[in-house]
Protein backbone atom coordinates (compact mmCIF):
# COMPACT_ATOMS: atom_id res chain seq x y z
CA UNK A 1 0.00 0.00 0.00
CA UNK A 2 1.69 3.51 -0.71
CA UNK A 3 1.87 6.38 1.22
CA UNK A 4 -1.09 8.28 -0.62
CA UNK A 5 -3.32 5.51 0.20
CA UNK A 6 -2.20 5.11 3.82
CA UNK A 7 -2.83 9.17 4.60
CA UNK A 8 -5.84 9.23 2.49
CA UNK A 9 -7.26 6.57 4.44
CA UNK A 10 -5.87 8.11 7.97
CA UNK A 11 -8.01 11.06 6.61
CA UNK A 12 -11.08 9.68 5.92
CA UNK A 13 -10.95 8.07 9.56
CA UNK A 14 -10.33 11.19 11.63
CA UNK A 15 -13.05 12.93 8.99
CA UNK A 16 -15.76 10.31 10.02
CA UNK A 17 -14.47 9.86 13.76
CA UNK A 18 -14.90 14.06 13.73
CA UNK A 19 -18.45 13.44 12.33
CA UNK A 20 -19.44 10.61 14.59
CA UNK A 21 -18.68 12.31 17.80
CA UNK A 22 -20.23 15.61 16.42
CA UNK A 23 -23.78 13.35 16.02
CA UNK A 24 -23.49 12.38 19.23
CA UNK A 25 -22.81 15.76 21.06
CA UNK A 26 -26.09 17.08 19.36
CA UNK A 27 -28.39 13.90 19.51
CA UNK A 28 -27.10 14.06 23.11
CA UNK A 29 -27.56 18.22 23.82
CA UNK A 30 -30.52 18.73 21.65
CA UNK A 31 -32.44 16.32 20.68
CA UNK A 32 -34.46 15.69 23.70
CA UNK A 33 -37.13 13.43 24.46
CA UNK A 34 -40.69 13.77 24.76
CA UNK A 35 -41.69 13.66 28.82
CA UNK A 36 -43.83 10.86 28.54
CA UNK A 37 -40.65 9.32 26.89
CA UNK A 38 -37.76 10.82 29.86
CA UNK A 39 -36.85 8.12 32.97
CA UNK A 40 -39.09 5.79 32.07
CA UNK A 41 -36.62 3.16 32.48
CA UNK A 42 -36.88 3.93 36.22
CA UNK A 43 -40.70 3.35 36.86
CA UNK A 44 -43.63 0.91 35.39
CA UNK A 45 -45.05 1.43 32.00
CA UNK A 46 -48.61 2.01 34.04
CA UNK A 47 -46.99 5.53 35.28
CA UNK A 48 -48.20 9.33 33.31
CA UNK A 49 -47.02 12.33 33.20
CA UNK A 50 -48.63 14.71 36.55
CA UNK A 51 -49.83 16.86 34.17
CA UNK A 52 -52.55 13.98 33.00
CA UNK A 53 -53.17 12.93 36.46
CA UNK A 54 -56.83 13.75 37.96
CA UNK A 55 -57.44 15.07 41.03
CA UNK A 56 -58.16 11.93 42.70
CA UNK A 57 -55.24 10.49 41.18
CA UNK A 58 -53.52 7.49 43.49
CA UNK A 59 -49.65 7.64 44.84
CA UNK A 60 -47.36 7.68 42.04
CA UNK A 61 -45.47 3.94 41.84
CA UNK A 62 -41.65 5.32 41.76
CA UNK A 63 -39.97 7.96 44.32
CA UNK A 64 -37.02 10.00 43.97
CA UNK A 65 -35.24 10.71 46.83
CA UNK A 66 -33.16 14.85 46.38
CA UNK A 67 -30.77 15.87 48.56
CA UNK A 68 -30.93 19.47 49.18
CA UNK A 69 -33.76 19.84 47.03
CA UNK A 70 -35.44 23.28 48.98
CA UNK A 71 -33.82 25.31 47.03
CA UNK A 72 -31.38 25.86 44.01
CA UNK A 73 -30.76 23.15 41.69
CA UNK A 74 -31.80 20.47 43.56
CA UNK A 75 -35.23 22.06 43.79
CA UNK A 76 -35.17 22.16 39.45
CA UNK A 77 -34.45 18.58 40.39
CA UNK A 78 -37.46 18.11 41.92
CA UNK A 79 -40.09 20.11 39.70
CA UNK A 80 -38.94 18.35 37.00
CA UNK A 81 -39.30 14.89 38.46
CA UNK A 82 -42.94 15.74 39.78
CA UNK A 83 -43.94 17.19 36.20
CA UNK A 84 -42.63 13.34 35.17
CA UNK A 85 -45.19 11.76 38.06
CA UNK A 86 -42.32 10.41 40.13
CA UNK A 87 -43.05 11.23 44.17
CA UNK A 88 -40.10 13.36 45.83
CA UNK A 89 -39.04 13.48 48.87
CA UNK A 90 -37.19 16.36 49.67
CA UNK A 91 -34.52 16.39 51.94
CA UNK A 92 -32.24 19.87 53.44
CA UNK A 93 -31.02 21.11 56.31
CA UNK A 94 -33.89 24.39 56.25
CA UNK A 95 -36.77 25.55 54.34
CA UNK A 96 -38.22 21.91 53.71
CA UNK A 97 -41.85 23.24 54.38
CA UNK A 98 -41.85 26.47 52.11
CA UNK A 99 -40.15 24.13 49.27
CA UNK A 100 -42.94 21.95 49.52
CA UNK A 101 -45.92 24.68 49.91
CA UNK A 102 -44.31 26.24 46.68
CA UNK A 103 -43.84 22.59 44.73
CA UNK A 104 -47.90 21.93 45.31
CA UNK A 105 -49.16 25.58 44.33
CA UNK A 106 -47.52 24.36 41.03
CA UNK A 107 -48.38 20.34 40.98
CA UNK A 108 -51.37 20.55 43.65
CA UNK A 109 -51.95 16.43 42.82
CA UNK A 110 -48.21 15.88 43.42
CA UNK A 111 -46.65 13.07 46.52
CA UNK A 112 -44.52 15.07 48.39
CA UNK A 113 -42.54 13.98 51.60
CA UNK A 114 -39.84 16.18 53.28
CA UNK A 115 -36.66 15.69 55.68
CA UNK A 116 -35.14 18.19 57.89
CA UNK A 117 -31.48 17.17 57.95
CA UNK A 118 -28.28 18.78 58.16
CA UNK A 119 -25.92 16.86 56.13
CA UNK A 120 -23.16 17.90 57.61
CA UNK A 121 -23.60 16.59 61.32
CA UNK A 122 -26.22 13.54 60.31
CA UNK A 123 -24.11 10.66 61.98
CA UNK A 124 -24.41 7.19 60.11
CA UNK A 125 -27.31 6.38 62.66
CA UNK A 126 -29.22 9.19 61.26
CA UNK A 127 -29.00 8.11 57.99
CA UNK A 128 -30.08 4.55 58.58
CA UNK A 129 -32.94 5.76 60.67
CA UNK A 130 -33.69 8.37 57.52
CA UNK A 131 -33.79 5.29 55.31
CA UNK A 132 -35.46 3.13 57.74
CA UNK A 133 -38.40 5.67 57.48
CA UNK A 134 -38.97 5.82 53.99
CA UNK A 135 -38.42 2.04 53.41
CA UNK A 136 -41.85 1.41 52.35
CA UNK A 137 -41.63 3.73 49.28
CA UNK A 138 -40.69 2.42 46.13
CA UNK A 139 -37.51 4.84 45.76
CA UNK A 140 -35.76 4.20 42.37
CA UNK A 141 -34.04 7.14 42.01
CA UNK A 142 -31.22 9.11 43.96
CA UNK A 143 -29.57 12.03 43.35
CA UNK A 144 -26.87 13.20 45.33
CA UNK A 145 -26.55 16.92 44.86
CA UNK A 146 -25.94 18.18 48.12
CA UNK A 147 -22.74 20.23 47.96
CA UNK A 148 -21.34 23.68 49.17
CA UNK A 149 -18.49 25.40 51.12
CA UNK A 150 -20.07 25.60 54.49
CA UNK A 151 -17.89 28.61 55.60
CA UNK A 152 -17.83 31.85 57.39
CA UNK A 153 -17.05 34.18 55.28
CA UNK A 154 -14.65 34.54 52.86
CA UNK A 155 -15.89 31.40 51.35
CA UNK A 156 -13.08 31.72 49.02
CA UNK A 157 -9.98 31.91 50.31
CA UNK A 158 -6.47 31.02 50.02
CA UNK A 159 -6.34 26.76 51.66
CA UNK A 160 -3.93 28.18 54.67
CA UNK A 161 -6.44 30.43 55.48
CA UNK A 162 -9.03 27.40 56.48
CA UNK A 163 -10.17 26.44 59.94
CA UNK A 164 -10.25 23.29 61.31
CA UNK A 165 -14.04 22.87 61.24
CA UNK A 166 -14.42 24.59 57.64
CA UNK A 167 -12.06 21.22 56.57
CA UNK A 168 -14.34 19.08 58.30
CA UNK A 169 -17.68 20.67 57.62
CA UNK A 170 -16.47 21.04 53.81
CA UNK A 171 -15.86 17.62 53.75
CA UNK A 172 -18.60 16.12 55.58
CA UNK A 173 -21.32 17.91 53.39
CA UNK A 174 -19.26 17.06 50.20
CA UNK A 175 -18.49 13.69 50.73
CA UNK A 176 -18.96 11.53 53.63
CA UNK A 177 -22.86 12.41 53.85
CA UNK A 178 -23.48 11.24 50.30
CA UNK A 179 -21.05 8.17 50.52
CA UNK A 180 -23.13 6.71 53.52
CA UNK A 181 -26.34 7.70 52.00
CA UNK A 182 -25.58 5.90 48.72
CA UNK A 183 -24.47 2.64 50.77
CA UNK A 184 -27.41 2.64 52.99
CA UNK A 185 -30.12 3.14 50.35
CA UNK A 186 -28.51 0.92 47.89
CA UNK A 187 -30.27 -2.29 48.96
CA UNK A 188 -33.90 -0.52 48.64
CA UNK A 189 -33.00 0.58 45.14
CA UNK A 190 -32.08 -2.95 43.91
CA UNK A 191 -34.98 -4.32 45.67
CA UNK A 192 -37.30 -1.69 44.24
CA UNK A 193 -35.82 -2.34 40.73
CA UNK A 194 -36.68 -5.89 40.72
CA UNK A 195 -39.82 -5.62 42.27
CA UNK A 196 -41.09 -3.53 39.72
CA UNK A 197 -39.66 -4.82 36.73
CA UNK A 198 -37.76 -1.10 36.33
CA UNK A 199 -34.48 -0.04 36.85
CA UNK A 200 -32.98 1.91 39.79
CA UNK A 201 -30.95 5.54 39.29
CA UNK A 202 -28.12 6.87 41.17
CA UNK A 203 -27.32 10.25 39.72
CA UNK A 204 -24.46 12.29 41.68
CA UNK A 205 -23.60 15.79 40.67
CA UNK A 206 -19.90 16.93 40.84
CA UNK A 207 -18.76 20.04 39.28
CA UNK A 208 -15.95 21.99 36.67
CA UNK A 209 -14.27 22.95 39.80
CA UNK A 210 -12.95 19.40 40.34
CA UNK A 211 -10.06 20.15 37.85
CA UNK A 212 -8.88 22.63 40.48
CA UNK A 213 -9.40 26.02 40.97
CA UNK A 214 -7.42 28.67 43.48
CA UNK A 215 -9.52 29.87 47.08
CA UNK A 216 -11.90 26.92 46.72
CA UNK A 217 -9.32 24.03 47.22
CA UNK A 218 -11.36 21.55 49.57
CA UNK A 219 -14.47 21.91 47.59
CA UNK A 220 -12.64 20.99 44.14
CA UNK A 221 -11.09 18.17 46.14
CA UNK A 222 -14.46 16.71 47.35
CA UNK A 223 -15.80 17.04 43.56
CA UNK A 224 -12.91 15.06 42.38
CA UNK A 225 -13.73 12.99 44.94
CA UNK A 226 -17.39 12.68 43.80
CA UNK A 227 -16.40 12.07 40.43
CA UNK A 228 -14.17 8.99 41.01
CA UNK A 229 -16.98 7.32 43.28
CA UNK A 230 -19.32 7.55 40.60
CA UNK A 231 -17.21 6.27 38.08
CA UNK A 232 -16.53 3.59 40.12
CA UNK A 233 -19.92 2.61 41.13
CA UNK A 234 -21.42 2.76 37.21
CA UNK A 235 -18.45 0.22 36.44
CA UNK A 236 -18.82 -1.96 39.34
CA UNK A 237 -22.90 -2.03 38.87
CA UNK A 238 -21.90 -3.09 35.38
CA UNK A 239 -19.87 -5.61 36.06
CA UNK A 240 -22.54 -7.08 39.09
CA UNK A 241 -25.26 -6.69 36.34
CA UNK A 242 -26.83 -4.89 39.03
CA UNK A 243 -30.34 -3.37 38.02
CA UNK A 244 -28.87 0.47 38.85
CA UNK A 245 -27.72 2.69 36.70
CA UNK A 246 -25.01 5.63 37.61
CA UNK A 247 -24.28 8.73 36.42
CA UNK A 248 -22.19 11.31 37.42
CA UNK A 249 -23.33 15.22 36.35
CA UNK A 250 -20.58 17.50 36.00
CA UNK A 251 -21.80 20.99 36.16
CA UNK A 252 -20.03 24.91 34.95
CA UNK A 253 -21.47 27.36 36.41
CA UNK A 254 -24.74 27.89 37.26
CA UNK A 255 -27.10 30.67 38.74
CA UNK A 256 -28.04 29.45 42.22
CA UNK A 257 -28.81 30.18 45.42
CA UNK A 258 -25.65 29.50 46.36
CA UNK A 259 -23.41 30.83 43.75
CA UNK A 260 -24.87 34.27 42.78
CA UNK A 261 -21.88 36.51 42.29
CA UNK A 262 -19.36 36.65 39.86
CA UNK A 263 -21.15 34.31 37.44
CA UNK A 264 -20.55 34.08 33.82
CA UNK A 265 -22.91 35.21 31.31
CA UNK A 266 -25.37 33.25 29.74
CA UNK A 267 -25.30 30.78 32.91
CA UNK A 268 -28.51 28.54 33.29
CA UNK A 269 -30.37 29.20 36.29
CA UNK A 270 -30.71 27.04 38.65
CA UNK A 271 -34.25 26.01 37.91
CA UNK A 272 -34.14 25.24 34.16
CA UNK A 273 -30.23 23.22 34.64
CA UNK A 274 -32.24 20.84 36.93
CA UNK A 275 -34.76 20.30 34.27
CA UNK A 276 -31.94 20.40 31.89
CA UNK A 277 -30.33 17.35 33.78
CA UNK A 278 -32.94 15.29 34.06
CA UNK A 279 -33.47 15.42 30.08
CA UNK A 280 -30.56 14.28 29.38
CA UNK A 281 -29.91 11.28 31.60
CA UNK A 282 -31.62 8.92 29.49
CA UNK A 283 -29.24 9.52 26.36
CA UNK A 284 -26.45 9.31 28.59
CA UNK A 285 -27.05 6.34 30.16
CA UNK A 286 -28.15 4.76 26.84
CA UNK A 287 -24.30 5.26 25.45
CA UNK A 288 -22.90 3.81 28.89
CA UNK A 289 -21.67 7.12 29.88
CA UNK A 290 -19.72 7.63 33.37
CA UNK A 291 -20.08 11.44 32.86
CA UNK A 292 -22.24 14.28 31.34
CA UNK A 293 -22.31 18.10 31.46
CA UNK A 294 -25.98 18.21 30.18
CA UNK A 295 -25.90 21.98 29.08
CA UNK A 296 -23.73 21.95 25.30
CA UNK A 297 -21.89 25.35 26.53
CA UNK A 298 -19.69 23.66 29.48
CA UNK A 299 -19.53 20.75 27.61
CA UNK A 300 -17.44 22.72 25.23
CA UNK A 301 -15.82 24.29 27.82
CA UNK A 302 -14.81 21.35 29.57
CA UNK A 303 -13.40 19.74 26.66
CA UNK A 304 -11.36 22.82 25.51
CA UNK A 305 -10.45 23.05 28.99
CA UNK A 306 -9.34 20.06 29.27
CA UNK A 307 -7.21 20.27 26.03
CA UNK A 308 -5.57 23.49 26.93
CA UNK A 309 -1.40 23.59 28.39
CA UNK A 310 -1.56 23.95 31.91
CA UNK A 311 0.39 27.20 31.29
CA UNK A 312 -2.88 28.49 29.82
CA UNK A 313 -5.47 27.04 31.91
CA UNK A 314 -4.24 27.24 35.04
CA UNK A 315 -3.73 31.58 34.15
CA UNK A 316 -7.23 31.20 32.58
CA UNK A 317 -8.97 29.62 35.71
CA UNK A 318 -6.70 31.68 38.29
CA UNK A 319 -8.26 34.93 36.22
CA UNK A 320 -11.81 33.64 36.99
CA UNK A 321 -11.71 33.06 40.02
CA UNK A 322 -10.07 36.57 41.07
CA UNK A 323 -13.16 37.97 39.42
CA UNK A 324 -15.47 35.88 41.18
CA UNK A 325 -13.67 36.48 44.57
CA UNK A 326 -13.87 40.26 43.94
CA UNK A 327 -17.45 39.91 42.96
CA UNK A 328 -17.93 38.48 46.34
CA UNK A 329 -16.17 40.90 47.96
CA UNK A 330 -17.93 43.39 46.37
CA UNK A 331 -21.46 41.96 47.58
CA UNK A 332 -20.83 41.72 51.19
CA UNK A 333 -19.34 45.29 51.59
CA UNK A 334 -22.54 46.59 49.81
CA UNK A 335 -24.81 44.17 52.63
CA UNK A 336 -22.77 45.18 55.69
Amino acid sequence: MSYFSVALAAVVFIVLWFTHRIYQFINLHFLIPTPSAQLRRYKPESSEPTSSRSSNASEPVTWALVTAASGGIGYGYASHLLSLNFGVIILAHSGVPTAISRLLTKYPNASIKGVTMDSITATTSDISKLVSSIENLAITILINNVGSMPMEFPHLRPFAEYTTAGIDDTMNLNARFMTHLTRALLPHLTRNAKTLGCRSLVLNVASGARVGLPYVTLYCATKGYVSSFSHTLTREFKYLNSPIDCLLIVPGDVHSDGNCHGVAKGSPRALEYGKMVLERVDGAVQRGLLEVSPYWVHALQIWMLDRLPESVRGRELARVMEGKRGAYLEAYEKAR
